[in-house]
């Protein structure tokens, strides 16, 4: 008797865990927010210094590919209210100081 006591308290106690509801995870972003708007606004030709006005720094400028910039941005927990970035791996291409090409994965 004492046996089935103790096993049904443990089979309680161990249920009760899934009562609780999940615990809070706050998002977490990382990157270049990019608004269509802005996007629509890139266009071949721009120089370094109009890209960099219009969307920011790069999150990388590749140290062997200096004329390649990428714009990076990902979510992690994302909620219904979480913004959405129009670009999540744009990459920009430059061939001296114009925009030569652009790549949007």
């Amino acid at each position: 008797m004492k046996k089935a006591i103790l096993v049904i308290c443990a089979l309680f106690s161990l249920s009760a865990c899934s009562l609780f509801p999940p615990p809070y995870k706050a998002t977490v972003t990382q990157g270049n927010l990019i608004t269509k708007e802005q996007l629509s606004q890139l266009k071949v030709g721009m120089t370094q210094s109009q890209v960099i006005y219009l969307l920011g720094t790069p999150m990388v400028r590749d140290t062997f590919k200096p004329n390649e910039w990428h714009y990076l941005y990902t979510t992690k927990y994302a909620t219904p209210e979480t913004p959405k970035s129009a670009a999540t791996n744009l990459t920009l291409t430059f061939e001296g100081d114009k925009l030569a090409k652009i790549q949007n994965d």
